[in-house]
């Protein structure tokens, strides 16, 4: 996977985002670790490890850790996020998020310093009437969504367009009641976590509108919708059917067909 920007004969330059093989992936990690009943859509990947201690449904494959293909999306995701954070920012440098914030397509913005949200902030992703804009977030630090989130993708933007690019650990921690619905693909130079809901077991955790990488430990510790990388927006999502699932303990015990249980929320 390679992140650049192009400069077309006439006009700005673009700022276009190539997954290359990672792209069929929802999740990659050294590490993928599941505690809930999670629905993912897209391939899944880790070069040392996968753990799942609850069945979870996946539309695509889940390779064993340390598969060659894998290892080698599991490359693409690290050339395209070394690439990414390399971008130089389009916009002024930002230090902190407020409660309103609009971004523009075919932007690259950077926040100085570790991200973190509170309840009541408000997100726009404006394409400016270019399905094709791409959005690159870069923050220089950890990334922690404290408190819900809201995402307006306005004139053509989709969630397939918006990359959050994590210097170091991104985490999701609402754990409240609406779930959070996240847009954008995360590519974290760490980790990611997306912390177990509030109400126990079969809780949905939360949806994410994107695929998400990790450099080392990929956690879903609660029910999660991972929609995959070519999510379009919040709630664009259908309720995956199981064409490959994998039920797994502490290790790879088997491959095996799980039926999704009654009631369970879709993306």
């Amino acid at each position: 996977m390679a992140v650049a920007a192009v400069v077309p004969a006439f006009g700005s330059p673009v700022v276009s985002v190539n997954l290359g093989s990672s792209g069929s992936y929802a999740l990659l990690g050294s590490t993928i670790t599941d505690t809930g009943d999670s629905d993912i859509f897209g391939n899944v990947g880790a070069t040392t490890t996968i753990t799942v201690n609850s069945p979870w449904v996946v539309t695509g494959t889940v390779y064993p850790a340390g598969d060659p293909n894998a290892i080698a999306a599991y490359g693409a995701f690290e050339s395209a996020y070394n690439t990414a954070l390399a971008l130089a920012p389009t916009q002024p440098v930002l230090g902190s998020l407020p409660l309103t914030q609009t971004f523009l397509g075919n932007n690259v913005y950077t926040f100085n310093n570790n991200l973190s949200t509170t309840t009541g902030t408000a997100l726009t992703f404006d394409a400016q009437n270019n399905p094709n804009d791409v959005f690159v977030i870069q923050i220089d630090g950890a990334f922690t969504v404290n408190g819900i989130l809201t995402f307006n993708l306005v004139n053509g933007a989709k969630a397939s367009n918006i990359f959050w690019i994590v210097e170091d650990a991104a985490t999701i921690s609402v754990g409240s009641s609406p779930p959070q619905t996240f847009d954008g693909s995360i590519l974290a130079g760490t980790s990611f976590t997306m912390s177990a809901a509030s109400g126990g077991s079969g809780t949905l955790a939360g949806t994410i509108d994107g695929c998400v990488f990790s450099e080392t430990a990929n956690t879903l510790a609660g029910d999660t919708n991972v929609g995959g990388c070519a999510s379009t927006g919040s709630g664009s999502g259908s309720t995956p059917e199981p064409s490959s699932s994998w039920l797994l303990g502490t290790g790879l015990l088997g491959l095996g067909l799980l039926l999704r249980k009654p009631g369970k929320r879709a993306a």
